[in-house]
């Protein structure tokens, strides 16, 4: 077998001292993070240095890419296909804008990452607040926990909220964003793979027919920001490929490295990036190492670290909570029932799922081939361009992360909480299709027939789909937060305190909140509370089911307060046919024989007045006290 020069000759790599220096600092870094430092320590690093590396990299990577543009962008003049490419991406953007709801898509995550943002934003801590409170004036996080999420979208939010001002819509804001450059991302991708304009127009038009992505788009989570970095760090390995040279690799790998904390398979690119660096290195027969590459270790750094809460609790895995049986987060026997799943995704017809049964049916004809063309492609040096190396190369990558998606417990693609984890998928059956295209099919009218099939599709499926968004109606946890949102509408006070099990959602809307179990735990500090009127109003948010036979409503057990608590429902709605959800005020807390119950404010005083140094130390004790007894 050939392999045409595409991995760096042994011989470079043993001359070149540096490269073993680099290597062994990365091991090192490597091994201290993963097996010496303590497990508590490790997640303390994390919290307290992970938004200063991440800030880092990013202001490098922010460079380095003005410095590659600077040239490029100056003798830029836009023509009449750019200027149409434009005005398509922002026409997609807008449909996708027109056709859904802001609001969190995907629960508890996106909630917890605005949480991570807010936190970011304020303390410079990378936690999300699960204790708070306003009794000082200022709204004051008290405690927090390091989500087990990668910190680089957080970490762009909390930057939206330092220039605008924190707000709990930024997210959404952030991501209508990222779909405008995803887009633009896609054409110029489509241009330079396909090698004509109609393959930019293509690869805009698939996704604009993909509900899926127009949820996104909406939402509050990190899945654009992983496609808008997929998509740039391919465009950047294709650049680098054409022009192997300092500032190229320095932007490829620091995007890389951002990457890698977007999400958490994506650091699965470091590899086939790192291969197609030591070829670039083959091609002009010297190593490049710019300064910052000894910073990398350091950079990954939080990553490793953050990553020892799978080690250290089990439970994040959430194995036991699908009620599938699992025992092991990745096994080859999960391979067939998410290929079914996978399919069942695809060619839905029922309107229940985010699909495009066109980008379906186009992708999957294109993967096989596509696969075939990748392995030609790094087996025989003859006829390949330096694009088509970088784009299967990172085609491996992007085969790579599908199959350890394929080979989860919890891969099942058609799956509410799930079917965000094939937008990767759908981007390497796109460079499927622009390299079966441009490769292998002859026909002149190709690319402005399988444009016109796609405007079909987006009118006959896409749009109705987006329209409907019955996709979104059947997750009952996305249809209970957009009514937590009408709450706030309804009751703009926020001067209560909110007792729910996504308490976090409160929190980061500047409202005093705490879990149910925790209000269970702490049933005296609520009384406390209630009896001395720290609030304008008690309020917990609490799911009952219906019988079907008899119409009886049953609380569900997670959101029962317990014995010792008077209620008045103050607000239902039917979340689900059998589920019904009611928000309820604390009007009574049983403490034994001792009763609490929720009183006017305004009632005649008889004592005395007090002086100023009495009121100043009556009033440090009773903040005191006040904090201690928050649940």
């Amino acid at each position: 077998m050939k392999m045409g020069g595409f991995f760096l000759p042994m011989l470079l790599l043993l001359r070149d001292r540096r490269l073993w220096l680099l290597g062994l600092i990365g091991a090192l870094v490597f091994c201290i993070a993963r097996w010496v430092v303590p497990t508590d320590s490790a997640l303390n690093v994390v919290v307290k240095g992970g938004y200063w590396l991440i800030l880092l990299n990013f202001i490098l990577f922010v460079g380095v890419l003005w410095r590659l543009g600077r040239e490029g962008w100056s003798q830029w003049k836009p023509g009449k296909a750019e200027i149409g490419a434009i005005l398509l991406v922002l026409a997609v953007a807008g449909v996708w804008q027109a056709h859904e709801t802001r609001g969190f898509k995907i629960l508890a995550d996106e909630v917890l990452l605005l949480g991570t943002s807010m936190d970011l934003h304020y303390e410079r801590e990378a936690t999300y607040p699960i204790r708070a409170t306003d009794v000082q004036g200022p709204f004051q996080v008290l405690e927090g926990v390091l989500d087990k999420r990668p910190l680089f979208f957080p970490f762009v939010v909390s930057l939206v909220h330092d220039v605008t001002g924190y707000r709990p819509t930024n997210p959404f804001y952030v991501n209508m964003t990222l779909s405008v450059g995803f887009l633009a991302l896609v054409f110029i991708l489509g241009r330079k793979v396909g090698g004509t304009v109609w393959a930019g127009v293509l690869g805009v038009l698939l996704f604009a027919g993909l509900p899926l992505m127009a949820q996104q788009a909406a939402g509050g989570g990190f899945e654009l920001l992983n496609m808008v970095m997929l998509a740039g760090v391919l465009w950047l390995a294709c650049h680098f490929a054409e022009k192997p040279d300092k500032l190229s690799m320095e932007a490829l790998y620091l995007g890389t490295l951002l990457l890698a904390q977007t999400r958490y398979e994506s650091a699965l690119f470091i590899l086939p990036v790192a291969g197609l660096i030591f070829w670039g290195w083959s091609r002009i027969g010297r190593v490049i190492l710019p300064w910052s590459i000894w910073l990398t270790p350091l950079l990954l750094a939080p990553y490793v670290l953050q990553n020892r809460q799978f080690q250290n609790n089990e439970s994040m895995w959430e194995l036991s909570g699908q009620g599938s049986g699992a025992t092991a987060p990745f096994a080859l026997s999960y391979l067939p029932n998410n290929l079914g799943h996978a399919l069942a995704f695809f060619f839905d017809t029922s309107g229940f799922q985010p699909n495009s049964i066109l980008f379906a049916v186009l992708g999957l004809i294109a993967l096989p081939l596509f696969g075939i063309w990748i392995t030609r492609v790094l087996r025989e040096k003859k006829g390949r361009t330096s694009v088509d190396v970088a784009v299967a190369v990172m085609g491996l990558g992007l085969f790579a992360v599908t199959g350890l998606f394929m080979i989860y417990f919890w891969g099942q693609f058609d799956h509410p909480v799930i079917r965000r984890l094939s937008l990767p998928l759908h981007l390497v059956m796109m460079l499927g299709i622009f390299v079966v295209l441009a490769k292998w099919v002859t026909w002149q009218w190709k690319w402005q027939v399988t444009c016109g099939a796609t405007v079909l599709a987006l009118l006959l499926q896409g749009l109705p789909l987006m329209a409907k968004r019955a996709y979104e109606k059947e997750y009952t946890p996305a249809v209970e937060m957009e009514w937590r949102q009408q709450f706030l509408t309804a009751f703009p006070e926020r001067d209560y305190l909110f007792i729910d099990q996504d308490s976090v959602f409160w929190i980061t809307h500047h409202i005093t909140a705490t879990p149910i179990k925790q209000a269970q735990l702490r049933k005296e500090g609520l009384a406390y509370h209630l009896r001395n009127h720290s609030f304008s109003a008690m309020y917990v948010f609490q799911r009952y089911m219906v019988d079907e036979q008899t119409g009886t409503l049953t609380i569900d057990p997670p959101d029962d307060l317990g014995e010792g608590f008077e209620v008045e429902a103050v607000w239902e709605k039917r979340i689900t046919t059998l589920m019904i959800g009611r928000i309820s005020r604390i009007t009574a807390i049983h403490e034994g024989d001792d009763v609490t119950q929720a009183r006017p404010y305004a009632l005649p005083s008889n004592q005395e007045a007090r002086s100023s140094s009495r009121l100043q130390d009556v009033k440090a004790n009773y903040l005191e006290n006040w904090i201690e007894q928050l649940p």
